[in-house]
């Protein structure tokens, strides 16, 4: 039997916030992290190992997007940029099994990581990309394919509409999974919002505060609405060190 009783400690959560969920998946969910925590080349993906915590931070952090924006899900390509540890890609592809998912990351430690923990868990509906995210926004194989991006813990939001924008088909979503300095964040990306054609109304910001969730957790949602210019993304490293 696991010390690791990640059911017991998000199940409460996932009932209070009506996330659906069956006990099959759950379980799931629950031989997902024991086996990241048995897995050697765990902490170089994540710095989050006590279970309660990895159970918290990681796997319902990644779940209650699904209570906050139910519509966004529906979608079929999902595309998770800079997934690290998996996250929220893999515990969001065991609970919407319907959808495929495809987890990138710059990092070979972190692509092989996610891959086997899809492979051993039994989830079917991952793929993986070894790739600069700026690269992949010019391959003509993701450009303008996914009908949502996700991004967690990756970047700023002036940042992430660059990467992501160029990835989505007109009408897909990008959603980001953001803390307490959003508001800041979206103050920044004026600019950005304008180069990429960004309005007001495809905007949306959807904040979770406690008790409902242990911790202040920020989502901005962004509509696409027209296509990106051909010379976004720029070349690798520019997003970063010179955002728009």
């Amino acid at each position: 039997m696991s010390d690791n009783n990640l059911i017991k400690i998000i199940e409460p959560y996932v009932e209070k916030l009506n996330i659906p969920i069956s006990r099959q998946q759950l379980e799931k969910l629950q031989q997902l992290s024991d086996l990241m925590l048995q897995d050697p080349l765990y902490s170089s993906v994540s710095k989050i190992s006590e279970p309660e915590e990895v159970a918290i931070k990681h796997f319902l952090d990644s779940l209650i997007a699904l209570a906050v924006s139910p519509d966004t899900w529906k979608s079929k390509n999902i595309l998770d940029l800079g997934t690290g540890g998996g996250f929220p890609c893999l515990p969001l592809a065991v609970v919407l099994p319907q959808s495929n998912f495809i987890a990138v990351d710059s990092r070979q430690k972190s692509v092989e990581f996610v891959a086997r923990m899809a492979e051993k868990a039994g989830i079917k509906n991952v793929q993986t990309r070894h790739a600069r995210i700026e690269d992949i926004g010019r391959d003509p194989a993701f450009r303008e394919r996914s009908d949502l991006v996700v991004c967690r813990a990756l970047s700023a939001v002036r940042i992430l509409v660059e990467y992501t924008l160029p990835l989505l088909k007109n009408g897909g979503q990008a959603f980001y999974y953001k803390g307490p300095k959003v508001q800041e964040e979206l103050f920044e990306a004026a600019n950005a919002f304008s180069v990429f054609g960004v309005a007001s109304a495809d905007l949306e910001l959807l904040p979770f505060l406690p008790p409902e969730v242990p911790y202040e957790r920020n989502f901005v949602k962004i509509v696409k609405r027209r296509s990106v210019p051909a010379a976004y993304p720029r070349k690798a490293g520019m997003p970063a060190s010179r955002p728009l």
